[in-house]
């Protein structure tokens, strides 16, 4: 099935359940950053914001912050993966009509199954960040292996962590290209607003070297400015976010399902004939219509 296909699929999918899936992504990010905030509190650091600011300023130094942050984000980007993984499996849910619950979207730090993921994700991350000291593009390489290991273990409620990660590896070999092309179909609505970006620090890059130079209240206010600029990107990206990643998620699980059930070459009437059933018609007849006018 072709990309096109797919995420024409992955539309039908979601007709009526939009709402339901935006929700659910609103809810794991959401979730994220309130662990992020209380983390950050616990650990009793600077915020992100802040820290960067420091480093640029040169006034970080080798001290518990610079020891404790790099901690701060692996434990983030874990807590992130895994909710990234429990949003996918809510996506399989809703395409096999199980759930409306956006709640479920939680379903993967459930107690009968928090130890199978978190032994999922800490596994994968420790060997696609042992491929990625090995310049990057292993390590990417790897983890397009690893990418349908949790489905794996969402439709196997059996398998173990590294046996998600070997079947995994075994379906993706030979289309981790086509995944990566599905994903890069996505990636024009995030490059628009970081275009816009760049486009505005580069038409006025003398105005801000100027305004840096001429005196601390200038560089005050052109620093002000600059972070405005930032924050306004950052929610327009969030925005575009709300549409494209359940439709994204969607999307990979198509390519996961189809990926599974292949059997046979696709066609463009094997797609036709999946829209048609979940439209509720009888594609046989369909068929039969089509036959009679192709006698006369």
């Amino acid at each position: 099935m072709s990309i096109a296909m797919i995420k024409g699929m992955a539309k039908q999918m979601m007709k009526g359940k939009r709402l339901l899936l935006t929700v659910g992504y609103i809810l794991a990010l959401t979730a994220w950053a309130i662990a992020a905030q209380i983390l950050t509190g616990l650990f009793r650091l600077p915020s992100l914001f802040d820290f960067t600011e420091a480093a640029l300023e040169g006034r970080l130094g080798l001290n518990m912050t610079t020891l404790l942050f790099p901690v701060l984000l692996i434990l983030l980007f874990i807590l992130a993966d895994m909710l990234h993984v429990s949003y996918r499996w809510f996506g399989l849910d809703v395409m096999d009509e199980k759930t409306e619950e956006p709640k479920m979207v939680f379903q993967g730090f459930h107690r009968d199954k928090i130890k199978r993921l978190m032994s999922l994700v800490l596994l994968r991350f420790v060997i696609v960040a042992g491929w990625s000291l090995l310049l990057i593009l292993p390590g990417i390489w790897k983890a397009y292996l690893y990418s349908q290991a949790a489905n794996i273990m969402k439709t196997d409620g059996k398998v173990t962590a590294m046996e998600a990660l070997k079947q995994s590896e075994e379906v993706m070999e030979g289309n981790e290209w086509k995944y990566a092309a599905l994903q890069l179909t996505f990636a024009p609505w995030y490059l628009i607003p970081a275009g816009l970006f760049a486009y505005f620090i580069g038409s006025n890059l003398f105005e801000i070297e100027t305004g840096f130079e001429t005196g601390a209240e200038s560089a005050e206010l052109i620093y002000g400015l600059l972070v405005a600029v930032f924050f306004m990107t950052l929610l327009i990206v969030f925005l575009f976010s709300i549409y494209v990643e359940p439709f994204k998620m969607m999307s990979k699980q198509v390519f996961y399902t189809e990926l599974v059930n292949h059997t046979r070459e696709e066609t463009y009437d094997d797609y036709e004939e999946v829209l048609l059933k979940r439209q509720g018609l009888d594609s046989s007849k369909n068929t039969k219509r089509n036959q009679k006018r192709t006698k006369r």
